[in-house]
């Protein structure tokens, strides 16, 4: 698992689904779960127990940085506002909400009913409590400490016992959205000072289930929390959870999983193999469950800096030179879905212009880089000019990208590139990638909004954060700056599709596909939905008789 003292946007981006690494194994022989009747009724009560291929660092929402983490602490802890599956907000522990003129200044009326799993009350004096704890040096990097930070946070004044002003230099007109993120969700004051450095192993929130134990590089036990009565508004049921426990079993190995699954070990496999799941669930003896995940997609960000990928023709004939469709059916079967462009068809403000602008075309891509001076004058397959190859310095990491990589090399080497994969850890990648010493790189971002986009190609990012494109154009930043801190929601809208066809237009990335979350569910398993980042609503489980 990647390090916590790495860069924090990498963590962030290679957090890549566990489908990555095996979509491309055998099926293996029906499993022995159980049917069940269409017509069972579920039921309180039971355990579920999930099969996760890694484990979380920490379960202190202030600290935390990776999926595996959000999907534990979305039942551990509620945030400020609440998000459904269609995107509108609705109240979470605050009863109501006003921001000021500019968004720089939010009030929140906090509900008067809470309690935190260990007995004290919900106050405003917890929402202090918890954004500066998320600020605090005791937080090195995370999650909740880049959208605070980024946004000039200054305070949150504490205004009586139920009312509470989060304050920031800058206008933060997403910050409603991002306040009903997990990494901006709220912890037990006392159980912060209680626990101190060790609250990550010792976690207390108001969710709709409690933190009972954590055994390392085994699992993390929850339990209902029998005083939860504030769930949000659009869940099935209100009231307690209705399971009785929860288990998260950390089985790395895909295929590990899958025989837990098979054996009844585990319930729900997140992330199977590919082929494996799609047999279950024909033959009846799984449900599988998909959500294709708003924000960034599957891309490789192209270095525009270092040849020969400085030049505008060899990175369109890089885009031209995969065949996406065959590409993702290879790797993902027909649970993957193709990408064309720098935002997925999920995310609010997509544009299709820009998704337009390249399909697979291996005639234009020999065009483009013939009209380059690109030409293969040894008849080796590999253009070259100049006495130099047409190399592309592909730095790749094998546990996110072992599934696809080599098929991505070979399509490009069909092109007449050179590829030169370099397999390192996230260490040397983010060596690298500070370095500028790579021509191609991949990331992902799960996010419902294109905020991101501004940390990703902005040219204020170039230099130590995360514009690994390394491509300054004053336009672009000028509309990535102003969608970041617009308030009229048109012009915002506008401003990210003048990015999109901006970023698509100069090819800055290689898309490929959009991250696919999947689930096999064992029969029993009732009332299975997603959250609008595509985490389980683990809230409204049941488990049929």
């Amino acid at each position: 698992m990647p390090g916590k003292k790495r860069v924090l946007t990498l963590a962030a981006l290679f957090v890549v689904a566990g489908l990555l690494l095996v979509a491309c194994a055998a099926p293996t022989a029906p499993s022995a779960q159980p049917a069940v009747s269409e017509d069972a009724a579920p039921v309180a009560g039971g355990e579920l127990t999930i099969g996760l291929g890694s484990e979380p660092e920490t379960l202190d929402p202030g600290d935390a940085v990776y999926v595996q983490e959000q999907f534990i602490l979305m039942n551990l802890f509620d945030s400020l506002l609440s998000m459904s599956p269609d995107g509108e907000l609705h109240p979470g522990l605050a009863s109501a909400w006003e921001a000021n003129d500019d968004y720089s200044a939010f009030t929140f009326t906090m509900r008067q009913d809470v309690t935190f799993h260990d007995g004290t009350p919900l106050t405003a004096a917890a929402v202090k409590a918890s954004f500066d704890h998320i600020v605090s040096d005791a937080v090195l990097e995370s999650g909740g400490k880049t959208l605070l930070v980024d946004h000039q946070y200054v305070e949150t004044e504490v205004v009586d016992d139920y009312t509470a002003v989060v304050k920031f230099a800058a206008p933060y007109p997403t910050f409603l959205r991002d306040a009903a993120r997990q990494w901006l969700s709220i912890s037990s004051p006392a159980a912060l000072e209680q626990y101190g450095t060790d609250y990550g192993r010792n976690p207390v929130g108001t969710g709709p289930f409690r933190f009972v134990q954590w055994d390392a590089q085994s699992q993390v036990v929850l339990e209902r929390n029998p005083d939860y009565n504030w769930a949000p508004e659009f869940a099935a049921h209100q009231g307690p959870a209705l399971l009785d426990q929860v288990i998260f079993r950390f089985l790395p190995e895909a295929a590990t999983r899958l025989t837990a699954y098979q054996t009844g070990e585990i319930l729900v496999a997140s992330e199977p193999p590919a082929l494996d799941a799609i047999a279950l669930a024909d033959a009846g003896e799984g449900v599988l469950e998909t959500f294709a995940q708003p924000g960034i997609p599957a891309i490789m960000m192209i270095n525009t800096e270092k040849a020969p990928t400085d030049d505008i023709n060899v990175r369109k004939a890089m885009i031209h030179a995969l065949n996406h469709e065959e590409f993702v059916q290879t790797v993902f079967q027909q649970l993957g879905i193709p990408s064309y462009s720098v935002l997925s068809p999920t995310t609010w403000s997509f544009d299709e212009e820009a998704a337009s602008l390249y399909r697979y075309d291996p005639e234009e891509a020999a065009r483009l880089l013939a009209e380059s001076g690109w030409t293969d004058s040894d008849g080796d397959g590999i253009l070259d000019k100049d006495g130099e190859k047409l190399t592309i310095d592909y730095i790749t990491s094998p546990i996110w990208e072992e599934a696809f990589n080599e098929l991505l090399a070979g399509y490009l080497t069909q092109a007449g590139f050179d590829v030169q994969m370099r397999a390192m850890d996230d260490a040397g990648i983010a060596a690298e990638a500070t370095a500028g010493a790579y021509s191609m790189l991949y990331i992902y971002w799960t996010r419902a909004d294109p905020s991101p986009l501004r940390i990703l190609f902005h040219s204020e990012n170039i230099d130590g954060g995360a514009a690994y494109t390394r491509f300054r154009d004053a336009e672009l930043d000028r509309v990535l700056a102003d969608g970041d801190t617009q308030i009229d929601e048109d012009v915002r809208k506008q401003d990210y599709i003048t990015a999109q066809r901006i970023i698509m237009e100069n090819a800055l990335v290689l898309p490929m596909f959009t991250v696919n979350t999947t689930y096999l569910n064992a029969p029993a398993v009732q009332n299975f939905g997603f959250d609008v980042e595509g985490y389980p609503f683990i809230y409204d489980i049941a488990l049929s008789e």
